[in-house]
């Protein structure tokens, strides 16, 4: 029995080797496009003016825009690889030729509440050449029913 078993773990332990021997390593999954630009341009700083804009109380239908600034303040030429809204009721529009350093540049988040009802929060991912590659900005305020009090702002446009 003991022979047997023996034979057994040998078998099992080349027959291990041989399949290590064979596999190759995973490669590495490819970078995006976006994160692949962003890393081959000389990297800069940049300071967003703010990167949360709580817009109140609005009235289903409306739609809210928000300008958010920011400014260069690297060496090197900034330039927005990525520019991605968490969902299809956002809409980001944004600088997109290089910004040059000291100089400024925006990104303009339009948020449409139709369908939408309460407290809502609304991001965007802005991707570039610069430290951390990643910023997050961030929209929110409550939706209300089209027949809400009067005072609640109803029209579209910025605020």
């Amino acid at each position: 029995m003991k022979k047997y078993f023996s034979l057994l773990m040998l078998a099992l332990c080349v027959t291990g080797a041989v399949f290590a021997q064979n596999s190759t390593p995973a490669a590495a999954p490819a970078r995006p496009e976006w994160e692949e630009k962003a890393l081959s341009l000389p990297q800069t700083k940049v300071e967003f003016g703010e990167d949360k804009y709580q817009f109140g109380q609005v009235k289903t239908g409306s739609t809210v825009t928000h300008r958010f600034t920011f400014v260069n303040t690297g060496a090197a030429p900034l330039t927005l690889t990525r520019v991605k809204a968490s969902c299809g009721c956002t809409t980001p529009m944004y600088s997109k030729e290089a910004i040059q350093p000291g100089k400024e540049g925006f990104i303009d988040v339009s948020f449409n509440t139709t369908g939408k009802s309460g407290m809502q929060t609304k991001t965007v991912t802005v991707s570039g050449n610069f430290d951390g590659l990643n910023k997050i900005l961030m929209i929110s305020g409550e939706v209300l029913p089209a027949e809400a009090a009067t005072d609640v702002k109803s029209a579209t446009g910025t605020r």
